[in-house]
C-alpha cells in the first residue's frame, strides 16, 4: 500500500526487488541497500525522506529526492 502522495516504485537492487510505498520504506532501502553513500543526491533524498516524518515535506516531495538519487546511483527502478 502506498502512502497518500506517493506512486508505488519497484526498485530492482541485488537480484531482488523492492516495493517502496513510502517514504519510509525509501529511507530504509537508503540505509540498509544502496550502491552509494554519498553526494547530493544520495544526501538530499535521506533529509527528504526523514522529513516527511515531522511534515516538513510531503510525500510526494519526498518521492522525487528518492527518484532523483535512483538516476544519480543508476538504480533500476520504475512506478508499478
Amino acid at each position: 500500500m502506498s502512502a497518500p502522495g506517493w506512486i508505488a516504485v519497484i526498485v530492482e537492487r541485488n537480484q531482488a526487488f523492492h516495493i517502496i510505498g513510502s517514504a519510509e520504506d525509501a529511507l530504509d532501502l537508503l540505509f540498509t541497500n544502496w550502491p552509494v553513500v554519498s553526494g547530493t543526491a544520495f544526501v538530499l533524498a535521506m533529509e527528504t525522506c526523514a522529513g516527511t516524518a515531522t511534515g516538513a515535506v510531503t510525500e510526494g516531495e519526498a518521492q522525487s529526492a528518492f527518484l532523483a538519487a535512483a538516476r544519480d546511483a543508476k538504480v533500476v527502478c520504475r512506478i508499478a
